[in-house]
């Protein structure tokens, strides 16, 4: 792909802000975060009315606008310190993820996963879904991830430099990628994934935030080829530094069922969990996804 000058102005300012980022303590870091979180929610409003009537629409009257704002604020503020934590990634160690994160969940996957098989880490959209995989991978668990190639070349190597450094496999999504999943699951590691995105194309159609969302299954197809569990899990950002993993009780596939009948009842299951936790912290969810999860699926 051809190197634009757009292209290299991006990857400056990404350098830049990853250099501030580990040249701060972790704290200043994170009000280093907190001030452009600041500026783009209150200044340049980066979304803020869109993200509002999200809140809105999904919590009804159980929420004012200006506790719709404040919910708001909070989200886009954690998706700044998201961002700090991850350009931070060369610095992280074990020990940082010991004195910071909670893992006392992550033995749950251990114990409950087929002794020669992986499985599947399936994460919403809220705390620090990133630093989930990651922090987990640190404390034994064998995680990889699958990505997609960015538009800007630089951001991209960059990007999958940031990843390498802390020893996680993202797969990316060119030719090859569906065997590689399949093959490193069967293998006994665990593919940590966001099901909570609109699809691209048709798949099954699940209830959710008082809502209609439009998902992908390959999740499910992951795991019925691989005989794999699913373990839905929810990151929680407890005040500015700490982190707190969730990890509930696995959902398996049915061999013997319809594909189809499959793949509805395991979406519905795992949706379901996250609604239950979104609801309860809505705080924590990201609502300004651009492809809004809610929206009408366009076949056109």
């Amino acid at each position: 792909m051809k190197v634009r000058a757009k292209h290299r102005i991006e990857y400056a300012v990404l350098r830049t802000l990853s250099a501030i980022a580990c040249a701060l303590p972790y704290r200043f870091a994170l009000a280093f975060g907190a001030g452009l979180a600041w500026i783009a929610f209150y200044v340049v409003r980066f979304r803020v009315d869109e993200a509002v009537r999200r809140i809105q629409l999904v919590l009804g009257e159980e929420v004012d606008r200006r506790r719709a704002r404040r919910i708001a604020w909070i989200s886009l503020r954690n998706l700044f310190f998201n961002g700090i934590e991850i350009l931070r990634f060369p610095r992280m160690t074990r020990k940082w993820v010991e004195t910071y994160v909670d893992t006392s969940d992550v033995p749950v996957i251990e114990a409950q996963r087929p002794k020669d098989r992986g499985a599947i880490f399936a994460v919403p959209h809220m705390g620090n879904w990133d630093l989930a995989g990651v922090g987990s991978n640190m404390m034994g668990l064998p995680v990889f991830f699958m990505a997609r190639r960015q538009k800007n070349p630089l951001v991209d190597d960059f990007l999958n430099r940031l990843r390498g450094v802390t020893g996680v496999e993202t797969i990316l999504t060119d030719s090859g990628a569906l065997r590689k999943v399949v093959r490193n699951l069967k293998s006994g590691k665990v593919f940590a994934l966001l099901p909570d995105v609109r699809a691209r194309e048709s798949g099954v159609y699940v209830p959710f935030l008082g809502g209609t969302a439009a998902l992908a299954t390959g999740m499910v197809a992951f795991a019925r080829h691989a005989e794999v569990p699913i373990f839905p899990a929810c990151a929680f950002r407890e005040g500015w530094t700490r982190q707190r993993w969730k990890v509930y009780d696995p959902i398996y596939t049915d061999p013997a069922a319809d594909r189809g009948v499959d793949e509805q009842r395991i979406m519905n299951e795992v949706m379901a969990r996250f609604e239950r936790v979104i609801r309860s912290h809505p705080e924590q969810y990201f609502w300004y996804n651009k492809r809004w999860i809610l929206d009408p699926l366009d076949l056109s």
